[in-house]
């Protein structure tokens, strides 16, 4: 820990003593150009027409040699070199360079850069005249030079640094730990970790966040595995289903079929045994046929378009309604508002079709169905009966794969418990509210809302 506070001490200051230099550096540079600036600027300006008059080569260098070996240049007001005491040609443009361009353009201009022709840093300071255009430049140092002078007074600061750190890193160690061990050791035991210390206040909250988080995983992992054993029994509650209700066919099948193949049965009782195989057959395939619709459900992936309730549930009634009155039951269809939402037409078809069928098998005689869809600000669909209804406990499971409230029905009408499970799990795709009203021996009310 020693060390690593002394590294920390020494990064941090080493970093925040380059930082200064080069700040320090950029400052003065620009102060430097600054006041250089200044003082050419000046200079410029003290300028009398008879030191620009002539405005050649040889008047040039006599300015020059006045101003204490500045660069003076004398151009035309396009730009071009009409004297130069560095010996610049005559006729060269100098109508690109940055403090020219200015002052041609706004009557002053300046800029810093190294000059080809010198090889030096120059900076450069351009006036607007009645004849022309008057430049003077003088050498100055660049900010890399500036950054590299201050690099020996820095190196002495460093060394000084080093020392520093060695001393202080010896003495705040022990100071500075002290409370963070003691925080260590509070913190073997299972109680919420605290300090007297404001500054380890964050640390000690982290912690307690972390502790909490730990035991939220846990809980998460043991709800994960809870939701695996859940659904292992679920597996294998489906396929004990699927083996029970096969099995009762199945063996009917078997059954008559040993008795027709012993060959002792009348025409009367063949004619019957015959009927309960297809009977029994077409239950099996029937089982079949709703176990892989009620599966292909997870792969249904096509698109959804604008679909109205109301129709649907209008189309699906009356296509059922020959079925439903011969059983002596009454059906009314309440759906004239228009109710649009995005599915499929055959989603909404299978949706009441279980429904209106689930009413029909359990109905008692001469009961009814009723079939309302209302728009508003929360539209919903019901389909309710005035069946044996449901009791308490079953209405937990009535939605449960292969669950039937009366099984006696079971066989007679051809139901398998699936019916419920279909509509439960389209509506849970398409994000719609199913819920369920019963009282037993009254009748169902089953709403969906959209």
């Amino acid at each position: 820990m020693r060390r690593r506070l002394l590294l920390a001490s020494l990064i941090i200051t080493i970093v925040g003593l380059v930082i200064f230099s080069v700040v320090t550096a950029n400052v003065s540079y620009r102060s430097l150009i600054t006041n250089t600036r200044g003082i050419v600027t000046t200079q410029l300006n003290a300028l009398t027409a008879e030191d620009i008059a002539d405005g050649g080569a040889s008047a040039a260098q006599a300015l020059s040699a006045s101003l204490g070996g500045m660069r003076v240049t004398f151009m035309d007001s396009e730009g071009n070199v009409t004297g130069d005491s560095f010996g610049v040609p005559v006729g060269e443009s100098r109508a690109t360079r940055e403090e020219v361009a200015a002052a041609m353009l706004s009557g002053e201009g300046w800029s810093t850069r190294r000059s080809d022709t010198t090889g030096e840093d120059m900076l450069y300071v351009c006036k607007r005249t009645d004849n022309g255009l008057v430049r003077l430049g003088i050498a100055t140092s660049s900010q890399s030079d500036t950054v590299v002078d201050s690099l020996p007074s820095l190196a002495w600061f460093l060394v000084l640094d080093v020392l520093v750190c060695l001393v202080f890193s010896y003495f705040a160690t022990n100071y500075a730990l002290k409370p963070v061990e003691e925080l260590a050791r509070s913190s073997k035991g299972t109680a919420p970790l605290s300090t007297k210390y404001r500054e380890l206040y964050p640390i000690a909250d982290i912690l307690n966040k972390k502790n909490e988080e730990i035991r939220a995983q846990l809980n998460v992992i043991n709800e994960e595995q809870q939701r695996v054993a859940r659904a292992t029994e679920s597996k294998n509650e489906f396929i004990s289903n699927i083996s029970h209700e096969m099995n009762t066919p199945l063996t009917s099948i078997k059954g008559f079929a040993e008795l027709l193949e012993h060959g002792d049965l009348d025409e009367e009782t063949q004619k019957k045994a015959y009927r309960i195989i297809k009977t029994q057959a077409d239950r099996l395939s029937g089982l079949i046929a709703s176990i892989i619709n009620f599966n292909e459900l997870d792969n249904d992936e096509l698109p959804c378009y604008d679909c109205d309730v109301a129709l649907a549930a209008r189309e699906t009634a009356e296509s059922l309604r020959a079925d439903i009155e011969g059983r002596g039951l009454t059906l009314t269809v309440d759906a004239e508002e228009a109710v649009i939402v995005p599915t499929r037409t055959e989603r909404l078809a299978e949706i009441f079709g279980n429904l209106i069928r689930n009413a029909t098998k359990y109905n008692k005689e001469n009961g009814s169905i009723s079939v309302v869809v209302r728009a508003g600000k929360t539209p919903y669909a019901e389909v309710s009966d005035t069946g044996i209804g449901i009791s308490e406990e079953d209405l937990k499971r009535v939605f449960a794969r292969f669950f039937t409230v009366d099984r006696s029905h079971g066989g007679k009408h051809g139901g398998f418990g699936l019916g419920l499970a279909v509509v439960k799990k389209l509506c849970d795709r398409a994000g719609w509210k199913l819920t369920v009203r019963s009282v037993l021996g009254e009748g169902t009310s089953f709403r969906i809302e959209f």
